[in-house]
């Protein structure tokens, strides 16, 4: 249950840059914690959704990382590494950011955050 609504939350987030690829109808990720009541099987054997054409994010945008990933072997979808890069937020990057503006900006982001875990762990307690 704890690893569906995991899913189901970050699936408002974006998915990764460096992913490539498409499904492979494989339905390995419709097994994901428990298999799907609208995953089924044809007469070939082969695995598809009942509902693909209005299935809910979290199944349109897996696997949005590569950490995400747990059907690697199977998934069509791969993940490209890219070049080294400057990993400095966008924000400190801003020139017109002072420092107090960079950590009022942190600060919040931080907060909304917490709210979140919160309220996620209220659902699942």
């Amino acid at each position: 249950m704890k690893a569906k609504a995991k899913r189901t939350l970050t699936s408002v987030l974006p998915v990764a840059k460096t992913r490539t690829g498409q499904c492979m109808g494989c339905g390995a990720c419709c097994k994901l914690p428990n298999p799907c009541f609208f995953l089924k099987t044809g007469e070939d054997g082969r695995s598809f959704c009942a509902i693909y054409t209005v299935r809910p994010l979290n199944c349109r945008k897996y696997p949005r990382t590569e950490s995400e990933c747990l059907t690697s072997d199977t998934c069509g979808f791969r993940f490209e590494q890219l070049p080294e890069t400057n990993h400095l937020p966008v924000l400190r990057r801003l020139p017109f950011l002072t420092s107090g503006m960079f950590h009022l900006f942190t600060l919040a982001s931080w907060l909304h955050m917490s709210t979140i875990l919160r309220q996620l762990k209220k659902l699942l307690d």
